[in-house]
């Protein structure tokens, strides 16, 4: 398996108000976040991958996330993959109409999928602190189980055979569409549902309102 490191990520944790520096004598307004309030227990590390590294990222996969100023990694799996981003190309112009930037294809900038990782393993003496900068390295489940010789030579391998070849997606990381022959499988289309009758919702609560003013 590969590992696509390198990816400078940044470290967040749920925050329940906006912080404002406090000071002794302020007075406190309605309306106004005056202090901040962060779980300890919520910190995340969220990742931004090249889509060109997204065929070795499963969920499940361990993480290993090294903060600047600090020699223990900390220890995480991939919890999910966010399955949609913004497209700039889909908004509409004034006239209607897509909205193409003129892009040229040798000077194309890969995206970025953003990736949640879980938390599972802080070493002792590193302090979480929303906004903090990481480096992660994702290691698949055969670099997991092998020694460290066996994971540099396997990493070597896979990254030679991705420049001959194009990426290839890691087995059962993504779900497949399809049948086992590999064709295409048509959903079902649910069958259309006809709009409740106002009088079938709460009898007696608009009476006559499917007639026309000028029968009544």
């Amino acid at each position: 398996m590969k590992q696509p490191g390198g990816e400078t990520f940044q470290l967040d944790a749920e925050q329940r108000h906006n912080r404002v520096a406090q000071r002794l004598g302020d007075y406190a307004q309605a309306g106004t976040n005056n202090i901040s309030v962060i779980d300890a227990d919520s910190y995340w590390i969220d990742g931004y991958f090249e889509e060109t590294k997204m065929a070795h990222v499963c969920v499940g996969d361990r993480a290993e996330a090294a903060l600047m100023g600090y020699r223990d990694p900390i220890v995480g799996r991939i919890q999910t993959v966010t399955r949609g981003i913004s497209v700039s190309n889909a908004t509409p112009s004034t006239q209607g109409l897509p909205n193409v930037d003129p892009v040229y294809t040798w000077v194309r900038l890969a995206q970025r999928v953003p990736v949640r990782i879980k938390i599972t393993d802080v070493p002792p003496g590193i302090p979480l602190v929303s906004g903090m900068t990481a480096t992660v390295t994702i290691r698949g489940a055969a670099q997991e189980s092998g020694g460290g010789l066996r994971q540099r030579v396997a990493s070597l391998r896979d990254h030679l055979v991705d420049i001959v070849h194009s990426p290839q997606p890691s087995p059962n990381c993504v779900p497949r569409i399809g049948d086992a022959n590999g064709a295409t499988v048509t959903l079902p289309t649910p069958k259309p549902v006809a709009p409740l009758n106002p009088e079938e919702i709460n009898p007696g609560l608009a009476p006559d309102m499917n007639k026309s003013p000028r029968v009544r």
